[in-house]
């Protein structure tokens, strides 16, 4: 009989559990448990130690070494990705990499891809943590977040000794407008355009300034301000891409002309996507422009192409549809420039797509602008416009188009869905849904009005109370009262 040859490694480890059941065999015990109960005693000392050192610092368990500022916001590092945008910002810094984190979280901060900004900023500070622009690129990110963003300024500022003159002014510019606070949001929003004219006057070479700053014209216009006029803005813009034709700032060409002339935007909208190939929104706002011309299967095909991006990006980064900027309301659209052209099957098929993604309870439910409330609104959307009646009734059986908790989505469900049975012949069911909607109506006007008759009787109660206090403070009914307790005492 042949003998069994284990492998060298294998062999070893039964010589050595043949080793540890003969040690077992003659140690008493006793000296096992005071074994682990010293190891106990020595990781409840680790915790003691490790609460003692936070609670010097001042630091919750879980938060951030580097201040409040980073207890949100990416964790993973970043990456040199491509495709973000040729875009040159230099920076005082100690590696030629922190430069093209840089350059590559301005890029990202041009194509609003926020959250990738800050992740490309902090890694610049990781590497080089006395590099004042990447925090500058921080508060950039953040900017629509004055907490945060105070607090990333302020290491920019504490580092500002170290710069040129140049990274100084773009920090100054940004300490200045969110010290300011968002109480002053116009008048903190109309000193920053300044503070940015005045960097493109000492450096006039400095495309980013131009471009940043015609940013900011055109999005004063939400803070209370007058856009006076949209070509200087776009001449200023023109300038960037005098000298950088592929530069980013296409896509602030496009939002500037959106609701405008749509049409002066149509040379940005074919550069857009190219100019900053890896970031999706890039890809989707010239589809704004094509849409509004209704040249819908251009628009399909940029909508297309940044659902394409945010897919790689999604598999490449392990990231939620839902996490992601811009991924909802870039399919509901797409969905709705499908029909636009007639392809309802494509569009029917993308908009269950969207119902059957995770359902992130933060960023995916039926109460927010994600894919689950979008692809349930578009696939009632284009079954109801190309009358697909039979197979609405039969989804509607199914988690695409089940009931749900949410009153006014019932609402719409039933009505779709009356409508279909009606229109298929199924005037039997339809009745019964009609039923339904009446009985809802008639409930909601009952608590609407029981609820007018409450504030109602709140409110003549309220006044009838304040009438007997006033009756009550006159002279005479203090006299009527003093006479009255003196018949009492007689």
């Amino acid at each position: 009989m042949k003998s069994v040859v284990f492998p060298f490694s294998l062999s070893r480890l039964l010589i050595a559990t043949a080793v540890a059941v003969a040690w077992v065999a003659v140690i008493p015990l006793g000296a096992f448990d005071a074994v682990a109960q010293d190891k106990d005693k020595a990781k409840k000392d680790e915790k003691k130690e490790e609460k003692k050192a936070e609670e010097e610092k001042g630091l919750p368990a879980g938060h951030s070494n580097h201040g409040e500022a980073f207890n949100e916001g990416p964790r993973q590092k970043a990456y040199l990705m491509g495709g973000t945008g040729n875009v040159t910002f230099p920076a005082t810094c100690s590696k030629p990499i922190v430069q093209k984190f840089i350059n590559q979280g301005l890029g990202q901060l041009h194509g609003f891809w926020f959250f990738e900004a800050e992740r490309s900023f902090r890694q610049a500070a990781a590497i080089d943590p006395e590099c004042a622009i990447a925090y500058w690129g921080m508060a950039m990110a953040n900017i629509n977040n004055d907490k945060r963003a105070k607090g990333f300024i302020a290491l920019a500022v504490k580092r500002k000794d170290k710069v040129t003159e140049r990274e100084r002014m773009y920090i100054e510019a940004v300490d200045a407008y969110v010290k300011a606070g968002s109480k002053k949001n116009k008048d903190r929003s109309r000193a920053y355009a300044k503070a940015l004219e005045r960097i493109s006057y000492k450096y006039p070479e400095d495309i980013e300034s131009k471009a940043l700053l015609g940013l900011q014209l055109w999005g004063n216009r939400r803070r209370g301000l007058p856009l006076d006029s949209y070509l200087a803005v776009n001449a200023l813009l023109e300038q960037v891409l005098a000298k950088n034709p592929m530069h980013p700032c296409h896509h602030f060409r496009i939002h500037l002309w959106d609701y405008e002339k749509p049409d002066k935007a149509l040379n940005s909208a074919a550069r857009c996507g190219q100019a900053s190939p890896g970031i999706a929104h890039m890809w989707h706002m010239p589809g704004h422009i094509y849409s509004r011309l209704k040249r819908y299967e251009d628009a399909c095909f940029q909508q297309e192409a940044s659902a394409r991006v945010d897919h790689a990006h999604m598999m490449r980064d392990r990231v939620l549809p839902d996490q992601i900027h811009n991924f909802a309301h870039n399919n509901e659209w797409l969905c709705r420039n499908l029909l636009y052209v007639g392809r309802a099957s494509e569009a029917v098929s993308l908009a269950k797509n969207m119902l059957e993604l995770p359902r992130h309870p933060k960023y995916n439910t039926m109460k927010k602008s994600g894919s689950t409330r979008y692809g349930r609104m578009r696939l009632f959307q284009a079954l109801n416009t190309y009358e697909m009646w039979d197979e609405m009734i039969s989804l509607a059986g199914t988690s695409y188009l089940e009931p749900t908790d949410d009153f006014n989505e019932q609402v719409k469900r039933e009505r779709h869905l009356g409508r279909a049975y009606f229109r298929s012949g199924k005037t039997k069911k339809g009745k019964e849904l009609l039923a339904s909607l009446e009985k809802r109506l008639s409930d909601q006007r009952a608590q609407q009005e029981k609820a007018g008759a409450a504030a109602r009787a709140k409110l003549t109660g309220g006044a009838a109370k304040d009438g007997k206090k006033k009756e009550a403070g006159k002279p005479g009914d203090k006299k009527a009262k003093a006479a009255d307790k003196d018949g009492a005492k007689k």
